[in-house]
Parts: C-alpha cells; structure tokens; sequence
C-alpha cells in the first residue's frame, strides 16, 4: 500500500506497536470516567468505515448526472493562440465544451487568497487572477484549458482527445532556485525577480549587533522539497443546480465545506451564502491539501448550471499529481552567532518559498506561520527572519501537514546539529544550554512569539531515557558487525497551533438523544470518537445516546472545519460551553420539576441534586424528556419547553505551543547508501489528551509522512517545467515495512489558554522526526567525512555524499553525479525503496 489513509487508532498506518511507561501514558490531568476524557476508547467510526458502509463523495451519484474532464495543458509556460473545439463537438453523448472564454463571459470570479493577513497587505503583494480555465496564458503544466462535460467519462475523454490547442512556448522557471536566478522568467510582468511579497520579523539591528559579538558563525542552506499531500481518497466533485429555486449543491471532498462555501458564494458566484448548499461525507485523509477552493469545484457548479444536470468529475491518481495542489519547498540560508562555550547569541535566516504560479486561498499560510517558529524551544536573544514569497512555473501551493513547521524545525534543528559539531560540543549539552527554561515562561521570542508554557529540557530527557540513549554503543556495534554504520539523530521541536474561532451545537431530541452538530470537520481525526468522550465526561450521557453531525452548511449553522491542529483545542472548548449551557438550562428545569431553586441544586454525570439533606434528583435525561412533553409533569415557561439545546463559542487567542522531542537510529549500508529507519521515539507534550489510542494513530500517521519526506518522497520538475514525477513508479512513498517499532510517550504540561488543557497533537511527528532522521545518518557516515545531508535522503543521495567524501578525503575533485533525470542537482528522483528494519524481527 502506497497511498495515504486519514489515520485510524484502531489501523494504524504503519505496523508499530507503541511502548512507553504507563507514567507517560496518562497523558491528562483530568479524572477519567470509563468511557470520558483521557480513555483508550476505540474509535467509534470505525466499524462503518471499516466494514465499507462510509459514504464518500465517490458513492454519491445523481439521477441524469453528466461527466466532467479537464483538458489540461501539457506545457507548463505559454501564450494561447488559439483553441479549436469543433471537432470535439461531433462526439456522441457530448453535452458541452467550456473553455476560459466562456467563462469569462458568464462573468464569474476568480479564487481568491485569503491567507495573506493585513501586516502583508499593509505592504505591497503581487495578486494574481486565478481562473479555473486559462483564457490566454498557461503558467503550469496541468493547468485547465477546457471542460467538457457528456454524459459517460469515455466519451467526454473521446472529445477531450478532438480538442485542438496552439500553444506558444515561453521559457519557464519552474524551481525557486530558477525562479530567483538572474535574468529568470517572469511568471508574472509585474512581480520583478519573481517575488509576491517580502515579510520581516525580529530586530534586524539587534541581530547585526549579535553577530558582531560572537566567537563562532555557522552557516548553511536547508532545503525541505516539494511533495505531495496523496491522499488515499482522491478529490471528487459533484455539483448539481436546482433552476427553480436558483440554488447550488456542491457534494465535495474537502475538509472544510462552510469555508467552501463561503469562497463560492462571495467571490466565485457573488450570490448570497444560502444560495449554495455544500456537503461533504466521509473523506478518505486530506492532510492540508483539501482545504481550500479548487478550480473543478467550481466547474462542476457552472457546467451543471449550463448543461441542465448534475455533473461529476473523479480525479485520477496521475491526474492528481498535476492538479492538486502541493506542499513544502523551502530554501533557507541560515546563520548561527554563538560564543564558544555553545551559547546562541541571534540568528538570521532568509527565506525563500515557493508559492507555485497562482495564489490559492491558503497558499501563503505556511511560510508566513512557519517563520513563527524558527526559534525553537530556545532561547536566542536576537533574531531577524526575512521570507520572500516567490512565484515559479508550478502548481499552487497550499497547507500540508505542519504547514511551514515542519520546514522551521528543520532549519533550527540542522542548524543546532551543525554548531554542535563544529564547536565539538555534545548536541544533547548544546541543546541545554540554550533551552527556555519553565520559569522563564510565558517567554517572549525574539520574533515575537509568546510561549505560555513547557518543560523542553523535561521532554528530551524523557526521550533520552525511552530511547536508552546511553546504550547506543551497543547497538552500534551490533550494526558494525553486520557492515552497516549506525548513526542517531536528535530533535526538539514547538509548534504553534489552533486558530481563530468555532461553533458547537447540542441538541437532545425527545428520547433523550444527544446530538453533537460540529463546526469542526472529521476526515480521519476521530471527532466523533473524541467529542462524545468529551459529552459523557461532562454531561454523563451514554456513547450509544450520542449522535455526531458534520459537514452539512444546510444543517451546521457555520463552521471553520479542521486544520492547524485545531479542533480539540477550539471545538472541544466550545463544546465544553455549549455543554455548560445545557447544565444552566437543564437546572432551571429540574428546579421546577424537584420544587426548588436552581441554585439549590448541584450537578454531577447526569443528576441533579439538591444541597440539602434530603438529597432529591432528578437526572438530565429526564430533564430533556421534560422540555419536549406535550403534557409537562410540572408547568413549564415557554423558553423551557421547546427543548433542551446549547451552543458554545471559542476563540483561540491565545494559541497554544505542543512540543516534544524526537530520536531516530539509522542503519547506512556504504556500498549501496540504503538507509534503514532502525528506530523511533517520541516524547510529545500536547497538554491534556482526550484519547491516548486515538492520538498514538495520529501519531502513527506524522512519522510515516515525517519518514517520508526525510528519505523517499519529492516532486520533481524538468528546467522545462515538465513534472518528472507524475506516478507512485517515480514518487516514491512510505510503506509498512520501511519502519521499526516506535515508542512513544507523553509529558503532558496542560495549558492554561483553553479551558480543556489541550494542546494540539496531530501533526507533532511530522514536525520534530525529519530533523532526527536526517541527524541519524549525518552521525553514521561522519567517519567518512559527510558533515551534512539534503532531503530526501534517497539511496542515490546518500551514495552520492559518500563517494564524494570518500574523493575529497583523497584530494580527488568530486565525481560526476549520476542523475535519473535531466534536471537540476539536488533535484533528482528515485523510487527506491527502503529495506526492512533489522532491529525488531517482528517489525
């Protein structure tokens, strides 16, 4: 299996067990009932989804539906001449051919984005028209030139086939490194050396001063590449209109319907929001990449409005790799001032990241939030941080999984590791004597950043311990005399998450059902697992009497969706509201019912109870039933007895800051440069946790797409702007045998930001085990003289910093490199794949 599930406890993505003492497992500070907050309870989607009764956008069909294709351009920069859909017109079944100009002439909007906030604005940013047909100009192989719509697939592929388009090819610049080269091709005129917007955080002049202090500067560039979200389910689209009452319905994959929504009606259709109906069912993962607005949503929507019938469009698994959009891409050029006892004194980056062609609705979240934390968990004086957001023949770009932390601790991590060495010092004493302390905290970075609370040196050495640190020797002795080099590999990671607001809903119906209408949306997270743990701690309702709704704009007031790690901390405080309502009004009406005050009564898992003596109750689901009766026992006033509801509301101002701190062992064959991930440990503080089994799952998930990125998977692109890796034969991806058992632990620091405690947690793997993998295989081969490593640290990538060590050792000029590909160095793909673990047999 290749491809990406949205993870699952109960299945998880990769075939690890998770070991840890039972001290680091609690991972919550709140008393747990059975089946309430802080219990291992199994999922409960999972027996529908496991036994195929989930209901994806792909089951939806609709009666007299059509079929849609994109007809996408196979050049990735150049001007329209001209398109000639005539012959495509003859085909049988053929509904319609729409193109750019047709869509233009309906007068419809462009996608927007909307991630650039006002401290950008305020300047100066390069906004791009963002059609979802070009008219004129193509700027990435893949963009959509036409759609056409019949009434199988075969045939509108058939006429797709009969479309001719004059394409005149314009050089392109589809990497960042030839995007900001000298003389480089414009992606767009008026964005000069291809730059959409500048963006400074720090003291430039405070960091000037550091430097100039300092006993010892290190340098160097990080890149982190470009990938692919994969998502096991691929994007699909339905979209229907209903003439009479001049209403769209949009069925969707995406993780954010009421965003969708939103995008849609205000700047796609400029109708009101009510006239778009927007639905999303079960979604097989997403990871970032489905959140936002894409072009075929909204073709969907405008071709069922011309053609008088629904329309579907599936993407395809080779189609999604030009289509969808990506994430990642990053160069850093970093600088270190230290003193020579290891003693960070400022830090200067500049950044670099590529945005793709055109700005998306999240396209600038990750290099903007990203830049937020290349501090770390450290405590540096002085920083100055400049990000360029630059424009490349390529795919949009978009939130992935971390969503620009994953980039930052990279940079701060490998930077941390490369002081290390350079100044002799041990990097686990490097890390201590530059950690914020907790009596330091809240702390205040020098980027402006306010971290509420951790115990970062706490974390590591909890890590240090699980991952018997001190016995390494050993091992690598044991590799030693199979021929391998072993190597480990450390990080310390903080990230910044949940954001803006939400919207929880409860409603009992007569029966005494419970229904939990989220704002939140679930596509592999587990909510409605989690949240009703949540309502049984709170409220003492059965699981069994809970039901969960999501993912309906007709049904779910408003919504802000998942992301960002977001949804415990902001759906789960509003959910706590809405649940504290229910109680205050749930009072009021068991005061009439017992003949007393409210005031007088007490509430506790379900009952209500009075103070006094006689200890009379009454429990809260009769209390429900009472506010429905038709014949109340007891009169009731009017505002009492139309039910029992509440509905909560949080904002995530402050955010919160999980952290943690990662360990990887390698094992490096030296003739071949195989890496084997030999093991992995994880100490993650993500506050309190609502569910250790469902969180370990999600956990599961980061270090599969963590190990990923550090050593297989890339998107590569010609210096033609060609996609190289267009399929799983040349964009390799994780798989179950690639890695060891893991062990994982807690070190749970609630925080006192939201009323739960929690922090977020999902996305903690992917953050801190990249830099820990990379560290790995940098300690192996440093006897040979390798002191640094790209990603993804492929086979070929390895072997190639081997030989040449080995050459400049022997005052040999490094080596041609052998590339499977014409493009660029340090942009070539392998779909090698990873040998088997040899530490665990029952890995």
């Amino acid at each position: 299996m290749v491809m990406r599930a949205g993870e699952t406890a109960m299945k998880p993505v990769v075939n690890a067990a998770v070991e840890a003492p039972p001290s680091q497992r609690t991972g919550t500070h709140v008393a747990t009932l059975a089946h309430g907050i802080g219990a291992p309870l199994a999922r409960l989607e999972d027996p529908r989804l496991l036994t195929g009764r989930g209901r994806f956008a792909d089951d939806v069909n609709r009666p007299g539906q059509a079929w849609g294709y994109v007809l996408r351009s196979p050049v990735a920069h150049a001007n329209i001449k001209r398109i000639d859909v005539s012959a495509a017109l003859e085909v049988p079944g053929l509904y319609a051919v729409l193109t750019g100009d047709d869509y233009r002439a309906d007068g419809l909007g462009n996608i927007p984005c909307v991630s650039i906030p006002p401290t950008i604005t305020g300047k100066t940013y390069h906004a791009t028209p963002f059609p979802p047909l070009e008219a004129e100009r193509v700027l990435a192989v893949g963009t959509g030139v036409a759609f056409i719509v019949a009434d199988t697939l075969a045939a509108a592929i058939d006429a797709a086939e009969r479309i001719v388009v004059e394409y005149e090819s314009l050089p392109a610049a589809p990497t960042v490194e030839a995007a900001i080269a000298h003389n480089a091709p414009l992606v767009w005129p008026g964005a000069e050396g291809n730059r959409c917007f500048v963006h400074e955080l720090g003291d430039a002049a405070a960091t000037e001063r550091a430097f100039a202090q300092a006993d010892h500067v290190v340098r160097a560039r990080v890149r982190s590449q470009r990938v692919a979200g994969n998502p096991l389910e691929p994007r699909t689209y339905i979209g229907d209109y209903h003439e009479g009452e001049q209403r769209w319905t949009l069925v969707t994959s995406t993780s954010n319907p009421h965003r969708i929504r939103l995008l849609l009606a205000e700047h796609i259709f400029r109708v009101p929001a009510h006239r778009l109906h927007v639905v999303a069912g079960d979604v097989g993962g997403g990871f970032g990449t489905k959140g936002g607005l894409y072009p075929e949503e909204i073709l969907v929507l405008w071709a069922a409005q011309r053609v008088g019938r629904p329309v579907k469009w599936v993407c395809d698994r080779s189609e999604a790799f030009l289509s969808d959009f990506n994430g990642r891409d990053q160069v850093a050029d970093a600088e270190l001032a230290l003193t020579k006892d290891g003693t960070v004194l400022g830090m200067r980056v500049e950044l670099n990241h590529n945005l793709g062609c055109q700005l998306g609705p999240s396209t600038a979240h990750p290099p903007l939030v990203g830049a937020r934390m290349l501090s770390g968990v450290y405590a540096f004086p002085a920083m100055h941080v400049t990000i360029n957001g630059i424009f490349t023949h390529s795919r949009t770009f978009t939130t992935y999984r971390g969503a620009g932390r994953p980039e930052a601790a990279l940079v701060v991590e490998r930077m941390m590791e490369l002081a290390a060495a350079e100044l002799s010092i041990d990097p686990v004493e490097m890390r201590r004597r530059n950690f914020i302390a907790p009596q330091q905290m809240p702390y205040r970075t020098a980027i402006g950043e306010r971290y509420d609370c951790g115990e970062f040196e706490a974390v590591m050495d909890d890590a240090l311990k699980l991952a018997d640190w001190d016995g390494f020797e050993s091992r690598k002795a044991v590799s030693a005399a199979r021929g391998l080099l072993r190597g480990r590999g450390l990080s310390c990671y903080i990230e910044v998450c949940a954001t803006i607001s939400e919207r929880m809903e409860l409603r009992f119906d007569a029966t005494g059902g419970l229904a939990i209408l989220a704002g939140t949306f679930s596509y592999g997270q587990g909510h409605h697992t989690a949240y009703a743990q949540m309502v049984h701690q709170w409220l003492g309702v059965p699981l069994a009497k809970v039901r969960f709704v999501q993912g309906d704009t007709d049904i779910i007031a408003t919504g802000r969706g998942t992301f960002g790690s977001r949804s415990m901390t902001v759906g789960g405080s509003a959910l706590k509201m809405a649940c504290d309502q229910v109680i205050e009004r749930g009072r009021r009406v068991a005061a009439i019912l017992l003949d007393t005050v409210p005031d007088a009564l007490d509430f506790d898992h379900g009952v209500y109870r009075t103070k006094d003596s006689s200890a009379r109750e009454v429990t809260l689901d009769r209390v429900a039933k009472a506010t429905f009766a038709w014949g109340a026992p007891k009169p009731l006033p009017p505002e009492l007895w139309s039910g029992l509801e509440g509905r909560g509301y949080f904002s995530a101002e402050p955010q919160n800051y999980p952290n943690g701190c990662y360990i990887a062992e390698v094992e490096v064959e030296p003739e071949t440069g195989q890496v084997t991930l030999a093991a992995v440990t994880g100490i993650d503080d993500v506050g309190t946790v609502i569910n250790p089994l469902i969180l370990e799952g999600q956990m599961h998930g980061g270090i599969a797409q963590a190990a990923g990125q550090a050593l297989k998977e890339r998107i590569v692109y010609g210096d033609d702007g060609q996609l190289l890796t267009g399929s799983f034969t040349d964009y390799a991806m994780p798989q179950a045998q690639d890695f060891p058992r893991f062990k994982l632990g807690f070190h749970p620091v609630p925080t006192k930001t939201n009323p739960l405690g929690v922090k977020g947690g999902a996305e903690a793997g992917t953050i801190g085990l990249p830099p820990a993998i990379i560290g790995a295989i940098v300690d192996a081969l440093r006897p040979l003289g390798v002191v640094d490593m790209s990603l993804p640290a492929t086979a070929q990538t390895v072997w190639n910093a081997i030989r040449d060590a080995r050459e400049r050792h022997a005052g040999k000029p490094p080596g041609t490199r052998f590339h499977t590909h014409p493009h660029p160095d340090g942009q070539q793909s392998d779909g090698d794949a990873l040998p088997k673990p040899t530490d665990n047999e029952d890995a």
